[in-house]
């Protein structure tokens, strides 16, 4: 599988999974894909997007 431009390798993701919340027997709810959520935060940080939504601007325009 070929890694996209902002994506952790395989290498990467494997030093980093076992430090992520959702190990089986942690108490409550874990996410579905934490390798997803790091990618995402990745490509937020890495790409400089600037178009995320003011949350505490939009709640009172309602």
């Amino acid at each position: 599988m070929a890694v996209r431009r902002y994506e952790l390798s395989e290498a990467q993701w494997l030093k980093i999974a076992s430090l992520l919340p959702g190990k089986i027997g942690d108490p409550g709810r874990s996410g579905a894909d934490n390798r997803l959520f790091i990618n995402g935060c990745l490509w937020v940080l890495r790409s400089g997007v600037n178009r995320l939504p003011n949350l505490a601007l939009t709640q009172f325009w309602w």
